[in-house]
């Protein structure tokens, strides 16, 4: 009984981590957007109508409100030396993404040495 529950608990744990995972790089992928987007938009707007391609910005870009908070934390100690906040964000969801790996690479370790 005692393993069948640790199993559940364990495994929970890792379904729980590799959903995490999956919202980390969907993180990273936004991150990277509002990084790369810009250039992307640039080439693909010069072969398209420009009709076309003002739609498109409408429906990409973030309201002016939205564009301005999306990185703003109220955690940070703003300094005056200017600070890439994207560049950090990448960087702490990536620290995120290797920890989650690596809690879940611990709760498959512990489910194979488990066994039956």
């Amino acid at each position: 009984m005692a393993r069948e529950v640790r199993r559940r608990q364990v495994t929970e744990s890792l379904e729980f981590e590799r959903e995490r995972e999956k919202t980390i790089g969907e993180q990273i992928e936004l991150v990277i957007v509002e990084i790369e987007g810009p250039k992307v938009d640039a080439v693909v707007f010069e072969r398209i109508s420009a009709e076309d391609a003002e739609l498109v910005k409408q429906e990409l870009s973030l309201p002016e409100s939205d564009a301005e908070e999306f990185f703003e934390r109220d955690d940070v100690i703003w300094l005056d030396e200017p600070v890439d906040e994207r560049a950090e964000e990448l960087a702490r969801l990536n620290e995120e993404l290797d920890d989650c790996r690596g809690r879940q690479r611990a709760f498959e370790a512990y489910l194979a040495a488990l066994g039956d």
